[in-house]
């Protein structure tokens, strides 16, 4: 006998309107704010990687908020290609000639560098004012992990910003019909003519199935499926990923952080009376402590039984456990 006290709030999910898609772009390119004459080359970044004490006036604070965000390139009769929209805001300064921008594919090891320079008459006259420079011509591939530096011309020591960046590959939103137990969920943010695989799955070491997985076409212009679930627990996952070889794996798990739905976690209580053996078997990875005891009559206080605590992230077994109405599991 097992007395579980849950209040149960239902949370009801909508499809988010605000549905991103990649940016498209005809063409790339250079752009710098205040109306500063900039131009790029392509650089080996060997020249700029050796750093420089930066003079004294020189704040380290000259170079600051790189952003990074993907934009598709689609010119007419050819493939669209996705690209690095870098963005950066740098304090002119009379020691500062331009900025380097590199890409690195933590994947591939390969690098990517472009030469920013400033028209030295115009930027001199602007001494201290703030320019935002956004490239976007390093092209990259989805699902791609980069690492972005942006430094400045001379190359001054601390004076640099760097971040790590995943090309997008996938966007979930999701809604939740508890009646027909079923998860919709619609992609966004991948190219438009690569297929999209989506699953439900459980989350231990690695996500297990829970189902098959559906197809999203690329050249299709729905981007949503219908998943069936079983029961809603703290480990199932939506699970994405391009239909490419190795593409990057995103995963979404709406309901671990619930207490809503860890009442079905106790729906693996057996007990065998043949071996005399009583047992619970989590659904999902949960660390319990776990206590046989005996419920009062007086107050309806379960007093644990001595030398029957466990402490398991996995299946908890009791022995030789003699049936008994006011025996219980806690």
């Amino acid at each position: 006998m097992i007395s579980i006290h849950v209040q149960i709030l239902l949370i009801i999910l909508f499809w988010n309107s605000d549905c991103q898609i990649i940016p498209r772009i005809e063409e790339c390119g250079l752009s710098c704010s205040q109306g500063i004459h900039c131009k790029s080359k392509p650089s080996s970044g060997i020249f700029n990687s050796f750093c420089h004490d930066a003079p004294a006036t020189l704040s380290s604070m000259v170079l600051k908020s790189m952003k990074i965000s993907t934009v598709m390139k689609c010119v007419q009769g050819s493939p669209c290609s996705l690209h690095l929209n870098i963005k950066g805001t740098l304090s002119l300064d009379e020691n500062i000639r331009g900025l380097e921008i590199c890409s690195l594919s933590l994947d591939t090891q390969q690098s990517q560098c472009t030469n920013v320079r400033f028209a030295r008459k115009k930027s001199k006259m602007l001494n201290g004012k703030k320019v935002q420079v956004q490239f976007n011509c390093i092209e990259v591939n989805v699902a791609q992990h980069i690492y972005v530096t942006m430094k400045t011309v001379p190359n001054y020591c601390e004076v640099k910003l760097s971040q790590e960046y995943y090309v997008e590959a996938g966007k979930f939103d999701y809604n939740v019909d508890r009646a027909r137990k079923i998860i919709s969920v619609n992609v966004s943010n991948f190219l438009r003519d690569q297929d999209y695989y989506v699953r439900l799955c459980h989350k231990w070491f690695t996500c297990e199935d829970a189902g098959a997985f559906a197809v999203i076409k690329g050249k299709e212009p729905l981007k949503s499926v219908s998943l069936k679930y079983s029961q809603l627990l703290p480990c199932l996952c939506i699970e994405g990923w391009l239909a490419i070889p190795d593409a990057r794996r995103i995963q979404l798990c709406p309901f671990e952080n619930g207490k809503y739905y860890t009442k079905v976690l106790w729906d693996n209580i057996v007990y065998n009376p043949v071996t005399q053996t009583l047992a619970w078997e989590p659904a999902c990875p949960v660390l319990v402590m776990v206590n046989l005891c005996r419920l009062m009559k007086s107050n309806d206080h379960c007093e644990d039984i001595q030398n029957s605590s466990k402490n398991s992230p996995e299946k908890v077994k009791y022995s030789r456990v003699d049936t008994h109405p006011r025996l219980c599991m806690k």
